[in-house]
Formats: structure tokens, sequence, C-alpha cells
């Protein structure tokens, strides 16, 4: 018969192991992990140095001039494996200022077994004796028991240390030196290079931090100070903002071009909600009910850059940098990056650059959307204010859970926004040229001569420089193909969407009408509430059914060739009271003076389709502004067609962008996708109409003017 007992938990030593150089995912890791324990001791000044000794053995040396440890540190919290230390000690104070410390897992110092055998330490706090320490990882993780390990501690030298302090231009008299002997990987220059870029992203490159700094030397090189170029300080597009506890975007956004605009603007944690997948198509169909916001408050920077020769060019010559630098830099950078604190979170490894899947979103639109080689984003969260979004224990990413998913909407969505306010500066508003144009600046054969070329004379560098700048335009030219491509599917894909969706509502419809039918007949529906759900509900059938009549034609394959007519007067309001079932219409008031004896030569489900996109806009923007909200539609005959305006009293339409708003994929909508304009556009041209805007409005916000053909007797 078993005694009962209790049997204590143990860590067997293969657990420094487990928790050192088996958990982090990379040496770039681990010294990131050791510099952000300088932060964390307040150092000002950090130098990383990759050296050799005098037999020849390579050692990495992380100093700083930090407040250093005092033995009871070492004993207490240093030396216990994932102690709380930091946790219950969240901030740090030095010459009156404080700094809120970047860890808080007790692991990090581990990390150092990633990357060698052996780490001596000598350390100095004002209030102790100079110490040294020094710890055999192989000789912890190869013990029988755990109370078997230990480090050993004795006195430290202070020359040395203070020597080194003075070599960081500081005045300090406390500090650290960790020297890693015995390394488990070889540190030749290329790697070294890739050493140097994920330092640079381990403090933010938009910001001008006066309190810490980072050196790196290697093979007793001089040392020098991690920095940006200045062109990071001005993007082609740069977007930035604050999210609040409600998770409300409120941004701005810089366009550095000739004109040099800034706008500003709002996005709501409704909006947001769902991120990229809720601003594709066949998403926006559904009615989403977004979960309370519990991310916490945050703000972000993004910068972005065009990639094409023409813009790299444009940078090239104003900062007087080469080409291929501008590209190398934003490289060092690239990505969304995550400060908590202003100390990196997230990326810290090439693999985990992409982590958002910004590019996997975009091998489906290359060209209108960005990609993380040109974007350079800071994210800035706070222990305090995002205390759910932790790390995960090998720090290649976030914990998944409700408030991480909640965070990711929101970067989506702010994306998205950038992206449409890009495209809409990009685009020229000019008239779609013919589609062998789009391909002629990728014909291989330029390709070919040119690095033929170049090989011959031996200019091994600028074949670089040139195959990236063919694949910039490569790129671009495939994006404006696609882009024209998708639009033409989109184009002809509306009468087999018609006819499906048609076909969908009138067999639901009419099983649904027999269960109303059925209620009716055999349900004694006494309470008020029940009667008037029912006969809603009677009302809501019959609306659909005069949808799907309305739009019926459409999907008929030789509707263009039909004759067909619908009153201007029914098809206005037909249009009114569909658009009045849309949330943004609530507190919208849509004026229209009848004009019963006008008929249009078009199908009513063409006239809806126009009259719903335009009335659909207005009031989506003025459910953006404050006060009394008006929609006015009034109509005159001109010659043989009837002139339609359609003003409100929004936001209006910038004078700049009056051709780019007719043109595909270019919005204003947060989830838009930018075809309403375009669908209304083919519409009208094919009865040889046209739809145009008048700036400023006719009641201060936007203004269309539509043409619609006057229906005549044969």
């Amino acid at each position: 018969m078993v005694k009962k007992h209790t049997v204590p938990m143990q860590f067997h030593p293969r657990a420094f192991s487990a928790f050192g150089s088996d958990l982090v995912t990379n040496d770039f890791v681990a010294i990131n992990e050791l510099i952000k324990n300088s932060y964390d001791a307040f150092a000002y000044h950090v130098q990383l140095s990759i050296a050799n000794e005098a037999n020849g053995e390579c050692y990495i040396e992380i100093a700083d001039d930090g407040l250093g440890m005092t033995q009871q540190i070492v004993e207490d919290a240093w030396a216990v494996i994932a102690t709380p230390y930091k946790k219950k000690n969240p901030v740090v104070e030095r010459d009156g200022k404080v700094r809120i410390v970047s860890g808080n897992k007790g692991l990090g110092r581990l990390s150092s077994a990633r990357l060698g055998n052996k780490l001596e330490i000598i350390t100095k706090n004002n209030s102790d004796e100079c110490i040294y320490i020094s710890i055999n990882w192989n000789s912890l993780v190869e013990s029988t028991d755990i109370s078997s390990c230990g480090i050993y501690i004795d006195n430290g030298d202070e020359k040395m240390l203070l020597d080194k302090i003075k070599e960081l231009n500081s005045p300090s008299k406390t500090g650290t030196i960790l020297r890693i002997k015995e390394l488990n990987s070889k540190w030749d220059d290329e790697k070294a290079k890739e050493l140097k870029q994920a330092l640079a992203r381990l403090i933010s490159p938009f910001d001008d931090v006066s309190d810490f700094d980072i050196h790196f030397g290697i093979g007793g090189d001089e040392p020098i100070r991690i920095s940006a170029n200045e062109f990071i300080k001005n993007p082609m597009y740069h977007f930035w903002g604050e999210v609040d506890a409600k998770g409300n975007t409120t941004w701005k956004y810089k366009y550095n071009s000739s004109c040099c605009k800034t706008e500003e603007g709002k996005i709501s944690w409704k909006e947001a909600y769902g991120g990229f997948g809720r601003a594709s198509l066949i998403n926006q169909i559904h009615d989403w009910e977004e979960e309370d916001y519990k991310c916490g408050k945050f703000s972000f920077e993004l910068r972005a850059w065009d990639l094409d020769a023409e813009s790299i060019g444009d940078v090239s010559t104003q900062f007087d940098i080469k080409k291929n630098e501008i590209r190398k830099t934003i490289s060092t950078y690239k990505g969304i990056s995550i400060y908590r604190d202003n100390v990196l979170v997230l990326p810290k490894s090439d693999a985990a650059k992409d982590w958002l899947g910004v590019d996997l979103r975009r091998v489906s639109n290359i060209g209108r959307r960005l990609s993380t080689n040109q974007i350079i984003g800071k994210i800035s969260i706070s222990e305090q204010e995002n205390p759910e979004l932790k790390d995960t224990t090998d720090r290649e990413k976030l914990v998944d859970t409700v408030e991480y998913k909640q965070f990711c909407f929101i970067l989506e969505t702010i994306i998205i926004q950038l992206e449409n306010l890009r495209n809409r500066d990009k685009s020229t508003a000019k008239k779609p040229g013919k589609i062998i144009d789009l391909l002629s600046p990728i014909n291989p054969s330029e390709l070919d001569n040119r690095v033929e070329e170049l090989v011959r004379e031996g200019k091994n560098e600028e074949v670089i420089d040139f195959v990236h700048e063919y694949s910039a335009n490569a790129e671009k030219s495939i994006g404006e193909l696609k882009e024209r491509m998708d639009y033409y599917a989109q184009t002809a894909s509306l009468g087999s969407v018609a006819f499906v969706i048609m076909h969908e509502i009138r067999t639901g419809m009419m099983a649904v009408k027999r269960f109303l039918k059925w209620c009716e007949r055999n349900l004694l529906i006494e309470d008020n509430s029940g009667k008037e759900y029912c006969e809603d509900a009677l009302n809501a059938h019959s609306r659909l059914m005069d949808v799907a009549d309305s739009f019926a034609p459409l999907y008929r394959k030789n509707y263009f060739n039909e004759k067909a007519s619908v009153s201007f007067d029914s098809a206005v309001k037909h249009s009114i009271s569909l658009i009045s079932a849309k949330k943004e219409a609530k507190g919208v008031n849509i004026h229209f003076e009848s004009q019963e004896d006008i008929v249009i030569g078009m199908h009513s489900g063409e006239v809806q389709t126009i009259l719903i996109n335009l009335l659909d806009n207005a009031c989506y923007w003025l459910s953006r502004c404050p006060g009394k909200k008006n929609i006015i539609i009034s109509s005159n005959i001109i010659e043989k067609k009837l002139c339609v305006n359609v003003s409100d009293n929004g936001p209006g339409i910038n004078e700049v962008d009056v051709e780019k708003i007719f043109s595909p994929g270019i919005t204003g909508k947060t989830q838009g996708i930018g075809m309403g304009l375009v669908i209304v556009t083919e519409l009208l041209s094919h009865y040889d109409c046209k739809i145009e805007t008048r700036v400023p409005g006719d009641i201060g916000g936007a203004t269309f003017i539509i043409e619609l053909p006057l229906y005549e007797e044969d």
C-alpha cells in the first residue's frame, strides 16, 4: 500500500540549457537580450566588441557604464533562475531620471550560454566592492544535481573596469563587463554585418535617444556608434498617430512631394475590427459584431518609400547617398517593429520581420499593397498600458491572446489606411495606356545587354544596382498590369455575381415567405410585439424581392441589347429606401423633389446601382461629421439627357484628388476597395453619359453630376 506523502519538485541542471542555449533562437537574439540587461541597469553607453585574445581565441565583450551589481544582488537575484527581481522592481532610477526595465522573466543572462561556454563578469556598484563572477555553462549542464551547481565569485579588477568605462567616454565609476569565451560559432565579417543590422533595430531609428547608445567594433577596429541614416527621417509617406483606451485611432499623414501636404483622420474600433480579413470584398458583406476593446493605448509611426528607380533616384540625389545604400538601410530596419518602453520587443530575427503577414497578403495585389521592404514602422507599447501584450519565452513573438488579436486588427487597418492614401497620391490621374506599354519596362533584352556590358567593364557592384533597379521597375509594371486585369475581371464578373445573388435571394425568400404565411394561418399572435415582428418580416421580404426584381435584368446575357425604361422618380425613391437601412445613413436627411413624368432609358437596376453608390459614399462621409447631415438630389433636362446633382454637406473632396477618385483601387474609406465610382463610370459610358464632380460642392461638401439618357419611343 502506498503511503501518503509529498514529493518535492526538482530541476535537473539540464534546465540551464533548456532556458538558455536551447530556447534562444539565434546569436543575435542572445546578444540583444544581454544589451537589454545593460539598458535595465540604466547604462548610458554600451560597447559590444568581438575580438581575439593573445592566444588567438575569439571572445565577445559587452561593457557598459550602468549601475552595476552588488554581491547581494548577484547572490539573491542574478544567481536565481526566473527571479522575480525585475518584476518587483519595474523601474530603475539614476541621476534624477526614471527608466522602466525591459525584461521581467529573469532568464536574460542565460542567453550567454547560446553564445559560448564560459562567461566572465566584472561589475561594480557604488555601494559595494568590485566583483568578479565566472560561470562554465557546460559544467552546470553536466552536473548530476542542482545543489551541486554554482557560480564562482571573487574580487574584481576595478582598474580594468574603470579603464573600460573611460573608453566609453563616460565619467561613471560603476558598470559591468561581460566577456563570453569558448564561443559556439564562428564570427566572420558577414555575421558581424548581420549583427550590426540586428543592433540597429534595438533602439528605434525614429527617436533621438540621448541617454542610451550602442557602439560596435570587431577585430580591433575602432567601435562605431549604431545610428540610422539621415534620409530615414524624411520618408515619401509618413503616417503616425495614437490608439486610445477604446480602440479608436487618430492618425496624421504627410506626403513628401512637391506639394508636401498633411492631413488627418480617425478610425473607430468598429471599423478596425477584423483587420486584413475585413477589407476583402467577400468579408464586407458580413455584419461584423466586434468585441469590447481590451488591448490598451499605444502609438504608432510608419514611414514608407517607393522602391522604383525614379523614386530611389530622387532620394539618392537629395541626400547624396548611393542607391544600393538606400535599399540596404531600409532593409536593416524594414518591417514593423514593436518597442515596449523604448526597447525592442519584436522582431529580433529576419524570420520574424513579417510577423504581421504584410508580405503574404501583398502577393495577391502587388503594386497597390506595401511590402515590408518598403516600410519602417515603430509601434510603441508599454508595460503599464498593455500588460497583456506579453513576449513568448523564446522572444520571437507575442503570446496569442485576445488582446494580441485586437492589437493586430488595428495595425492591419492602419496599414490599409496608409496604402489607400499612398495609392491615391501615387495616382497620376492619366488615362490608361495600352497594355503593351506596361510590358516595355520589363523587356528582358535590356537586362541582358546592360549586364553583359557591365560585366565586360568589370563593374560588378553596378550589376547588382542595375538588377535591383530592373526588379523594382518590373514589380511596378506587374502591379499596374495586375491592377488593370483585376479591374477587367471584376467588371466582367458583375453579371455572373448578380446572377448568383439574385438566384439565392429568390430561392431563399420563397422559403421565408411560405413560413411567414404559415405563421399567419396557424399561430395565434396576441401580443403587439409579436404582430409587429411578423409584419416587419413580411415587409422585409417584400423589399428584398423588389431588390431582386430591380436588378434581375443585369444578369441576363443580352440585357445591354434590350430597350429598357424606368421611372426616375421611382428609381430615386427606391434607392433612398435601400440606403436608409444602413447604419451610416442614420440621422441623414435626404431631400428629393419628385419628378414623376421623367422616364430614363436604362434598366432600373443600373440606375439604382449608380444612385446607391453615390448615396452610400455621401452617407459614409457624413457619418464622420458633426452637426446636421444633408443630401440634396436635384435634376434638370439638357437636350436628351437628364443631369442629376447629388450634393452633401460632408467634408468634400480635395481639388488635387478630383480625377484620382475615378481610378480603380483609389478609396478614402478605411475598408473600401475603390471600385464603386469605377462601376458607375462604366455603366454611364455605355449610354454615352458621364460623371464628374464639382469643387467646392453646392452645399459645402461633395457634389457629383451624372448624366442619364432620357427614354425615347421608337
